[in-house]
């Protein structure tokens, strides 16, 4: 009976052994575990701490551009948006961009237009940066474009039907100004009162495009465009690539789409500005003051990117630059 019992000490013994085993093996497994997590997240917040530093110096490369004096502003067909070049005020000294011809005592001098200027994958540091210049006055300002202007790009996204199109147009034009008076076919307090939930028209500019879907006989569909294919009859463009709710001077041609110049200029003028600028890569020398900058950095063989986006306007005092920021989003979504 005595040697039983320590049969069965021993075998209890090697049990609690064994289970010890699996414990200690199961903690150090969890430990591994927790401790790559924990090498995984620390990477993950220091990459992402550069690639967003990243993408500030984008910023900062852009507004170096835009700091720049400008004869003109225009979006290139085969380099982007451009930056023209002051005129030198005499040509009789030789140039960086002068050329001699056959004969060495004749030259011939050639002023450059623009600078062309690499924005995509600037190596900098342990990643990249790529960033892009939009002008907003290319596009038509929501905030001041009148009862006309709106009409005509109602109808270019596709709203026919000439009461549907004054009742949106007044009714943004009821929804902008001061007063409790609605337009002929527009919308106050009055309409948007009995609306569920009710609420009071804004009477001031807008600030979001969000914004317009609130105003009476405006739609998803019409503000950004139908993804609807089957019915072709209610297939709408979207307007909303084609509006700033920045209250810009005046629209640039240079910069303007096809469908902005062709509501607001003639169609001879439209393919006048189109010859130009496929020509010689702008019409006229008109400059722009509110640009859209969208930066993103990225890390050196990692997925981490992060993405910046700004809008500024430019303002000159005295001959001096200044660069006032409008908007600044931190976390953009990548394009």
């Amino acid at each position: 009976m005595i040697k039983k019992y320590k049969s069965n000490e021993k075998g209890i013994a090697l049990m609690a052994v064994l289970w010890v085993l699996v414990i200690l093996i199961a903690l150090a497994t969890e430990f591994a575990y927790s401790m790559k997590m924990e090498v995984n997240t620390t990477r993950n917040y220091k990459e992402n701490a550069e690639s967003y530093y990243l993408s500030k110096a984008g910023i900062n490369l852009a507004l170096a551009e835009l700091f720049k004096a400008a004869r003109f502003h225009s979006i290139h067909e085969e380099h982007g948006w451009v930056i023209g070049n002051i005129l030198p005020v005499s040509t009789e000294t030789q140039l960086p961009f002068t050329t001699t011809t056959q004969d060495r005592n004749e030259q011939k001098i050639i002023i450059q237009d623009f600078d062309i200027v690499n924005r995509t994958n600037i190596e900098l540091k342990n990643g990249t940066v790529t960033y892009t210049i939009q002008d907003e006055n290319g596009k038509i300002s929501i905030n001041s474009a009148n009862k006309n202007t709106l009409n005509k790009l109602l109808e270019f996204s596709g709203v026919e039907d000439k009461i549907e199109q004054n009742t949106i147009s007044d009714s943004i034009l009821d929804w902008i100004d001061a007063d409790k008076n609605h337009r002929l076919n527009g919308a106050e307090d009055d309409y948007y009162r009995k609306q569920n939930p009710p609420y009071f028209a804004k009477n001031g500019k807008i600030e979001t495009f969000d914004e317009l879907l609130k105003i009476h006989g405006m739609t998803k569909e019409i503000l950004y465009g139908s993804k609807d294919k089957v019915d072709e009859d209610k297939k709408y463009k979207g307007i909303i690539n084609h509006l700033t709710i920045y209250k810009i001077p005046t629209v640039n041609p240079n910069t303007a789409s096809k469908e902005v110049l062709d509501v607001l200029f003639e169609p001879e003028q439209v393919n006048t500005i189109l010859k130009n600028i496929y020509s010689k890569g702008f019409h006229s020398n008109t400059l722009s003051n509110f640009f859209r900058i969208k930066s993103t950095g990225k890390i050196t063989g990692s997925s981490t990117e992060h993405s910046v986006e700004v809008v500024v306007e430019k303002s000159v005092t005295d001959g001096k630059p200044k660069m006032v920021i409008h908007y600044w989003n931190d976390n953009a979504l990548s394009s």
